[in-house]
């Protein structure tokens, strides 16, 4: 788990290999501090994780709520099946919001801004990821800010 402030205001918190019941405190304690900083945008790249237990998921839901309680904005950005499949089993996807624009503040006038919502089933290809070139990377959202 990494952490970078790429400009004021800013957090990108990187994860990478399995959050399971060995990591998830580790994991929880390092997203809560950054909740309770003084930054207003957290984007959590979890496109490096290569599983996510039930209790992380947990975690991001909590994260998720506080947020949305101090008014911060928390994104994700993921694209793996190791997150996205066990997000949608649960009916939990469309609780999130995904690495856009809209993330971080108005968008430039005319930009289309789509819904907050998880990737739909027919934009997945057979691996059950969303196809690369709609992909976005934690740089790719937080330069799109």
């Amino acid at each position: 788990m990494t952490v970078e402030r790429p400009r004021d205001g800013v957090i990108v918190m990187s994860v990478a290999g399995a959050l399971d019941m060995v990591t998830v405190t580790r994991f929880s304690r390092l997203l809560l501090d950054r909740l309770s900083s003084t930054v207003h945008v957290i984007v959590l790249d979890l496109s490096e994780v290569s599983f996510l237990g039930v209790e992380a998921i947990k975690v991001l839901a909590q994260a998720d709520l506080r947020a949305q309680i101090e008014g911060k904005r928390l994104s994700l950005v993921t694209g793996v099946r190791a997150v996205d499949r066990p997000l949608e089993v649960l009916g939990m996807s469309t609780c999130f919001t995904y690495g856009s624009r809209p993330v971080f503040g108005a968008p430039d006038v005319g930009e289309f801004v789509p819904e907050r919502r998880a990737p739909r089933a027919e934009e997945r290809v057979e691996n059950h990821a969303v196809p690369r070139q709609q992909q976005r990377t934690a740089a790719e959202v937080v330069q799109r800010a």
